[in-house]
């Protein structure tokens, strides 16, 4: 959709219907992964109070996204606490796949961009953002592709595959290209190793050879031209002008969710300091940006301690793909329905789904 405001009224009925049947859900309150995800979202959602413009309006909205979030993580959750979360996502996000991204291709190819980046449609018209979601899309489809047992229904995914992966190479997104590779990589690593000791091993020696990889690759000057042609991008300006924003503005608590955090460099404005977790360092200062941190370990730690289950493996494809994505861009953890639901605050609820089964059930 090309509004954010048409894109959240199913977030909207959603969050209406988690509030008037509370009773059922009530329980998730004994879980401290929830109470670690509420304070999070509380925190950031405060820190509307002390942004540089403070109105009525924008603290409600911030509030308003932070709730629905809330009430995202919990719905998704109870899907999963009850099995049905590969049910259904996995099938629909094949086919709903395969739709996309022929519409994007389709425009792609018809428009003939000057830039020769493939973008999305409406809110994916950002190439990078596309190519975040078509990331987890694929994921979430190779998943159908490894374990549904029609063979009919692996036969799409993996065409939805081939179609998403087409895609996310046309996007021309460095940061895409890597994360994609170590999402997927991951979500494989986890389907073949059946030791989660082994798998962490093997995830952590993964890192170890893409950084040298990469690190040699940038190193090689013919190859660094291939590779990132446009460069740094800035990236180390835009950093170091946001962390001086931040240490002048107040490094504990940052400058607030509202305060505008575009920085300047080499005379270039950009929105945003193109790392998540700079992102939420600059609005919620270190206290957010531990926070955030905090919550990744314990959504991992539950994820490794249910290592057997597929759901578990799942998330931590997802978590392959956003946790490197993160480090070179992102921008809002509370938003309108977007990207950061789908590569954070789904894997997320995946985590509190398996971990809310442990509590006994009077339903």
């Amino acid at each position: 959709m090309p509004w954010p405001a048409a894109a959240n009224v199913p977030a909207y009925l959603l969050a209406a219907v988690m509030l008037l049947t509370w009773p059922q859900w009530r329980d998730i309150g004994g879980r401290r992964l929830l109470w670690l995800i509420a304070t999070l979202l509380g925190y950031l959602c405060l820190s509307s109070l002390w942004s540089a413009s403070v109105t009525a309006d924008a603290v409600l909205r911030v509030f308003l996204h932070g709730a629905l979030v809330l009430m995202f993580v919990v719905a998704f959750a109870e899907c999963q606490m009850r099995g049905q979360l590969r049910r259904w996502v996995g099938r629909s996000m094949a086919v709903v796949g395969i739709i996309t991204v022929i519409a994007a291709l389709a425009l792609f190819y018809a428009s003939e961009p000057a830039d020769g980046r493939l973008r999305g449609l409406g809110l994916l018209a950002n190439h990078v953002v596309a190519a975040w979601v078509y990331a987890v899309v694929l994921v979430l489809v190779l998943d159908v592709a490894a374990s549904d047992r029609s063979s009919a229904w692996r036969l799409v995914a993996v065409a939805s595959a081939l179609l998403l992966a087409w895609t996310i190479f046309l996007s021309d997104s460095r940061n895409a290209w890597v994360s994609t590779l170590i999402g997927v990589g991951v979500f494989l690593m986890a389907r073949l190793v059946l030791d989660p000791q082994r798998f962490v091993a093997g995830v952590a020696a993964l890192t170890v050879v893409l950084g040298v990889l990469v690190g040699a690759l940038v190193a090689n000057p013919a190859a660094r031209d291939v590779l990132v042609p446009r460069g740094t991008s800035f990236r180390p300006e835009i950093w170091s002008d946001a962390v001086g924003d931040l240490i002048r503005g107040g490094p504990w608590f940052g400058l607030g969710i509202n305060t505008r955090n575009t920085v300047v460099a080499d005379g270039i404005e950009f929105e945003h300091p193109y790392s998540m977790y700079l992102s939420v360092a600059y609005q919620g200062g270190l206290v957010g940006l531990a926070l955030f941190l905090l919550l990744i370990a314990a959504v991992l730690i539950v994820l490794v301690r249910n290592y057997q289950e597929a759901d578990a493996k799942l998330a931590l494809g997802i978590l392959g793909v956003a946790l490197p994505a993160y480090l070179l861009d992102g921008h809002q953890l509370v938003d309108d329905v977007g990207a950061t639901w789908f590569l954070f605050w789904l894997p997320v609820a995946i985590a509190l789904g398996i971990s809310w089964r442990w509590l006994p059930r009077g339903l």
